[in-house]
């Protein structure tokens, strides 16, 4: 476990950052660089992170970004800018703005895993370590399943486009995600720990036991990514074993703080 600074914690920049046409809802915690930037997983916004966001930066004394993805929380939403690159985009913009846009460690879960990937294949010089919490491969997410969800879901269209329309895009762009992602697959070149819930993400035996070969294949096919199995933990592993979370994220923050041979 990691030993805990006792250093005086900094006020807490909660701002909303205009980004072309919306604006992003931010908390930072100043502190050193690289900056660890936190994506919330799907329908889920900065919140999710109050068990470690504290600990984190205690652990490590860096930078520490949360923020509300468009649509959620207290982040505006952009019909026009909906797509997953537009997002990486607009995320991009407004951490400019907030002088925080030169290196990175990234922590994404669940649906949030897509926005690492795609962030580390676009940035990938600037991406010094990414840990993966139960997130989102696209490996997993096939045409059948897909469009499963997309039927699942469609009697809720109306009622989320009227009252959450950050989940009505989520719903509305499942297909277009999918084949986004599949072009954007992990840079090779960029570490990675991925975490896998005990009870992983899955609404059967048999979708559990997928989602884990699934994570398992992503973690072979490269010699720079390592698998954890977080014991006790089901898909919200940093609410059901935070201090693996933090002591994994400081782990990789020491690593990428040495850098990359690039």
């Amino acid at each position: 476990m990691v030993a805990a600074q006792k250093q005086t914690l900094p006020a807490v920049q909660d701002t909303l950052v205009d980004v072309g046409g919306h604006r992003l809802h931010f908390n930072v915690w100043p502190g050193k660089a690289p900056a660890i930037l936190f994506e919330a997983g799907g329908g889920d916004d900065l919140s999710t992170w109050k068990k470690i966001v504290e600990p984190v930066y205690r652990a490590t004394g860096a930078t520490v970004i949360t923020y509300d993805r468009a649509g959620f929380g207290k982040s505006e939403l952009n019909a026009d800018r909906m797509s997953l690159h537009a997002q990486v985009a607009d995320l991009k913009s407004g951490l400019a703005k907030l002088g925080v846009d030169d290196r990175y460690v990234l922590v994404g879960h669940s649906f949030g895993g897509y926005f690492s990937t795609l962030f580390a294949a676009q940035y990938p010089k600037q991406v010094k370590h990414v840990v993966l919490l139960d997130a989102a491969h696209v490996a997993f997410y096939t045409d059948a399943r897909v469009s499963s969800f997309q039927t699942e879901y469609a009697a809720l269209k109306a009622k989320f486009k009227q009252e959450d329309q950050g989940k009505y895009w989520m719903l509305e762009n499942a297909m277009e995600d999918k084949l986004e992602m599949a072009k954007s697959p992990f840079p090779a070149s960029v570490p990675v720990v991925d975490v896998l819930a005990e009870t992983p993400y899955g609404n059967s035996e048999a979708e559990r036991a997928e989602w884990a070969q699934v994570h398992e294949q992503f973690v072979a096919a490269a010699p720079n990514r390592r698998l954890i199995k977080a014991a006790g933990s089901g898909h919200y592993i940093m609410s059901d074993r935070p201090e693996l979370v933090v002591e994994t994220i400081a782990q990789a923050y020491r690593e990428g703080q040495g850098g990359r041979k690039e």
